[in-house]
């Protein structure tokens, strides 16, 4: 239900952010331009920047390098550059400009570019060069790029650029005292939860059910149809290529625990098992049909095991 509402309102977004350019250049083909421009580039980055703030590490233990890890969180402080950033490149990308760029959009996009770039280099150093840094690549690619030429081919000197730089220095600060903070706030032992399927499966049993009984890992316990099918589908990924299924268990592994740990409550549970049934249903084409158990009668109480 929450894809048939977030979609249309996402297509209204991006449609509403296409028509200023393609009604001025009178070209239908802008729109859809305009469209995968404005999302690429303004609201896959915001999205991103946003919700890997939820990505704190569990305890201090997963965080090898100190609160320096637990900057995924304290960056958020760095929002108001990230926006007049986006803005900046919504301006010069989907809608254009002609003539010089105000100097607005070449300090803008300096911040957004030096902001985009330092979260590259934490990312790299934190999580790996892996297939889920695409977006901070591309984005700092992207960003530094337009910004270099701005810089270059503007009238703007680099004392008004270093003077806005210098501005925002608390915007830094404040990024790096919130990480400290986030870190001080990390239990110092590692908390034990589950990963995010099972904690789907933690839902009211008419949603999420049926459960199955089976041997798992050397342990008898339960588990619902979705999460079968994702162990099955889990099992051949690591048969046909291990490399992948390695990178993405050491991202999942990580960051897996962390958001699980935010569905508290059945209703929560609900939903994230209906958010994850087209995940589901892709598994089901990618694996051959298998049989499942029988199913169960009752859930035993306190018996919610991990995916792993």
């Amino acid at each position: 239900m929450i894809f048939f509402i977030l979609i249309p309102a996402l297509l209204a977004l991006l449609l509403a952010m296409a028509l200023p350019s393609a009604l001025k250049r009178h070209s239908v083909k802008r729109v859809f331009t305009g469209m995968i421009l404005s999302f690429l580039g303004v609201v896959l980055p915001i999205f991103v920047f946003v919700m890997s703030g939820f990505l704190l590490p569990e305890w201090k233990g997963a965080c090898p390098h100190g609160w320096i890890d637990c900057f995924i969180v304290g960056k958020l402080a760095l929002a108001p550059m990230v926006l007049v950033g986006a803005a900046a490149w919504y301006r010069i990308e989907v809608l254009g400009i002609t003539g010089p760029p105000p100097r607005w959009i070449v300090v803008a996009m300096v911040l957004g570019a030096v902001t985009a770039d330092v979260c590259l280099v934490f990312g790299l150093c934190s999580i790996g060069f892996s297939r889920w840094m695409l977006v901070p690549v591309y984005v700092a690619i992207w960003y530094s790029a337009r910004a270099l030429q701005l810089v270059v081919t503007s009238e703007v000197g680099w004392a008004c650029i270093c003077g806005w730089l210098a501005g925002s220095l608390p915007l830094w600060l404040g990024s790096l005292f919130w990480s400290q903070q986030a870190y001080q706030s990390l239990p110092d032992k590692a908390p034990t939860g589950c990963f995010i399927v099972t904690a789907a499966g933690r839902g009211h049993r008419k949603c999420v059910g049926p459960f199955y009984e089976l041997d798992h890992n050397g342990r008898r316990l339960e588990a619902n149809q979705q999460l079968l099918r994702f162990w099955q589908l889990e099992e051949r990924w690591c048969s046909v290529s291990p490399r992948s299924h390695r990178q993405f268990r050491r991202v999942y592994n990580r960051f897996g625990p962390v958001l699980a740990a935010r569905i508290k409550s059945p209703w929560l549970s609900d939903a994230t098992y209906l958010a994850l049934k087209p995940a589901e249903y892709l598994a089901v084409l990618l694996i051959s049909k298998q049989a499942l158990p029988s199913p169960s009668t009752k859930m035993p109480k306190n018996e919610h095991r991990q995916m792993d």
